[in-house]
């Protein structure tokens, strides 16, 4: 009876370490948990493209940013559809101020998947970032009208109407954006920037 049940163990532990594995790769609370059980899941299965890209999320979340790259990179050698990992990959590329590369990836996104809303606020982001606020407008407005209850997505567009000099409307999206999300303190700059509150 020992035996059996120790046998019984022996195949159950395994299983269940899978299982905790691909728990904390998928959980979005603790990076570095995500982290770990994304490494442990890629062993496993390394053609895995979820576990990559879910690693890579992890790596980008904590400003690892080379990591992040190769991780989105390897999620799309493994799943060329793969439009979250172009974007992901794209917003490390930014903070490494590879702009045009970053654009690229979310060009790429876009043509896999038009209404993947990400895309289009990164996008639009970049565009702000780098001085050319009247080219994002559109992809702002694109991911607003997608999604119109983001908060992020509506800052997005916050800040673009304010570097255009359309202040009222800068103005609307801000409130609109800590409407929905009280701690958007980049809302709460803007309003502050723009000599009102909320």
């Amino acid at each position: 009876m020992l035996m059996r049940v120790a046998v019984i163990l022996a195949l159950l532990l395994p299983a269940a370490a899978h299982a905790d594995a691909l728990k904390d790769c998928l959980q979005q609370e603790d990076d570095d948990r995500r982290i770990r059980g994304c490494t442990e899941r890629i062993r496993q299965y390394p053609r895995d493209a979820v576990a990559f890209y879910n690693r890579g999320k992890g790596y980008l979340s904590k400003g690892e940013v080379d990591s992040a790259i190769a991780d989105n990179t390897k999620t799309i050698e493994i799943d060329r559809l793969y439009a979250g990992a172009y974007t992901n990959r794209g917003i490390a590329y930014g903070r490494r101020k590879e702009y045009d590369r970053a654009i690229a990836d979310y060009n790429k996104a876009i043509e896999i998947n038009p209404k993947y809303v990400p895309a289009y606020n990164a996008r639009a982001w970049t565009y702000f970032k780098t001085g050319k606020a009247a080219q994002g407008l559109p992809d702002a407005e694109r991911a607003v009208q997608l999604h119109p209850d983001d908060p992020v997505f509506v800052d997005t567009r916050g800040h673009i109407y304010e570097a255009l000099g359309r202040r009222e409307e800068a103005i609307v999206d801000f409130r609109r954006a800590l409407s929905l999300d009280p701690s958007m303190q980049s809302s709460k700059d803007g309003l502050k920037r723009l000599g009102t509150s909320r």
